[in-house]
């Protein structure tokens, strides 16, 4: 099979890139780029960053900003400079569940692999996605890949990572268990003194055991997040948690008191998760209430539309060009595709969660219109459709400036790190992204990287890219 068009112009990059390599550290001048730096602020043309020592000290005009001496001096003319970009729903550390002999769901764990996840942070290096949170992995391994990612035995994008999701028990091994408060609390306990930078709450948690997590994460000074379904998103709110992941609602509580009983009664089959769009009334009381809770509580989502397309567009191999499936490890394709032969839904059944498609759009617009900070994610291992999320926000009618923040300011928020990362301000770190392409006049353009700056060394995206790329050894499995 021929090389993907991304793929070769990644490759191409490189007899440019190598003998320039990974710059070194010290005072480097970034000058001639129009600015975009994750702010309210409009962009900047002919900007000037000055970086020493990884961090940025000085960021202006030409007129402003002198060049120090003995500085390196990048020109970007004709160039944009952005934060680099985070991903807030990345699983660096799991491919799928791994599905026992028998091909059940009923006892799903995780699966580690340590040379698809070194591979993988590579990649997302390569897409400019400098900081990515990891939300559920078995606890020990993914602390060790985030350590080891840190002290640079490992290249890849900076990790903030989760364990195991904390849910209610069930026959999957792949959860941190708990049922009753002190369990919950119990769990994140463990969970804090193995070295997590959040816990991750899950579907099954009621209102009680997920208010109980919340407070005992905040006593150990951890954030919480939880993908929610027994526990709306109300009630999470108001019990603090500090960001929600996923788009799909699914509580019954939040639709008008006419569809809860039909709507937890005929849930099936994963089709629930958009069934709930057809029911729900974007402008009744219930999400009116929600969205006020939102907003009050400053509760950051992470929507991942695209795990959503993904899955309803599934049974069209021919939706997304190879290239999607390029830049993530054949063993985590293996095992996504084992995943997905088990959901057993018919024809019918991806036409309907494709009808619901829109909404889940227009859901995530309303929830930025609200005032609601989205981030962005995938919910997944693959730094490709990180930036088809972003064409996706836009879709559902989001301004492509808006985009750019949610993909780098308001993903500080959510980590709570605004004071270090997700803009271009003097004394934030030097992680940054250079692109060829304007990305407000087209947000296809977050593609076109020319630089990415981690800690304040410049290397071209071809430099992070895994050998087998490479060779052109491209294939779905």
């Amino acid at each position: 099979m021929s090389i993907p068009f991304v793929v070769r112009a990644f490759v191409t990059s490189l007899a440019v890139a190598l003998p320039v390599g990974v710059l070194p550290a010290q005072t480097l001048v970034l000058r001639g780029a129009t600015l975009i730096d994750g702010t309210a602020r409009p962009p900047r043309p002919d900007a000037v960053v000055v970086i020493r020592n990884g961090w940025i000290t000085a960021v202006g005009s030409a007129a402003e900003v002198a060049v120090p001496r003995g500085a390196r001096v990048l020109d970007l003319r004709g160039q944009y400079l952005l934060p680099g970009f985070i991903e807030m729903h990345g699983h660096v550390a799991i491919g799928a569940w791994e599905i026992d002999s028998s091909g059940s769901r009923r006892s799903l764990r995780y699966a580690y692999d340590e040379a698809a996840s070194q591979e993988l942070t590579r990649s997302q290096l390569a897409f400019g996605i400098t900081t990515v949170r990891n939300p559920a992995a078995p606890t020990a391994e993914a602390v060790s890949l985030r350590n080891r990612v840190r002290t640079g035995e490992l290249p890849g994008p900076r990790i903030i990572t989760s364990g195991a999701p904390i849910d209610a028990p069930s026959p999957i091994s792949a959860i941190d268990p708990a049922a009753t408060e002190a369990e919950a609390r119990a769990a994140v306990d463990r969970q804090a003194a193995a070295g997590v930078d959040f816990v991750k709450l899950y579907a099954g948690l009621d209102s009680s055991l997920v208010r109980a997590a919340v407070d005992q994460a905040h006593r150990h000074g951890l954030r919480a997040v939880g993908h929610l379904w027994r526990t709306s998103w109300t009630d999470a709110a108001e019990a603090g948690i500090d960001g929600i992941t996923h788009i799909i609602v699914n509580n019954a509580k939040l639709l008008p008191p006419a569809a809860r009983e039909p709507y937890e009664t005929s849930i099936r089959n994963g089709l629930y998760m958009y069934e709930w769009f057809g029911k729900a009334n974007f402008d009744g009381p219930e999400i009116a209430e929600m969205m006020r809770a939102l907003v009050a509580h400053r509760v950051t989502i992470d929507p991942t539309l695209v795990a959503f397309e993904i899955t309803a567009w599934h049974d069209q191999p021919t939706f997304y060009p190879v290239e999607a499936d390029s830049f993530v490890p054949p063993s985590f394709l293996k095992k996504w595709a084992a995943m997905n032969a088990l959901r057993g839904w018919s024809a019918a059944d991806y036409a309907k969660a494709r009808s619901y498609f829109p909404r889940m759009l227009e859901l995530a617009r309303r929830l930025h219109e609200a005032g609601v900070p989205l981030t962005v994610g995938v919910d997944g291992a693959n730094p490709w459709l990180f930036h088809r999320e972003l064409e996706l926000l836009v879709a559902a009618g989001i301004p492509p400036a808006d985009v750019l923040r949610m993909a780098t300011h308001n993903g500080g928020i959510g980590l709570g790190l605004t004071s270090e990362i997700g803009s271009v301000e003097v004394g934030r770190r030097a992680d940054l992204v250079v692109l060829s392409a304007d990305p407000i006049a087209d947000i296809r353009n977050t593609r076109k990287i020319s630089w990415v700056l981690q800690g304040g060394r410049p290397a071209r995206p071809a430099a992070f890219l895994p050998e087998r790329l490479r060779a052109g050894r491209v294939s779905r499995p």
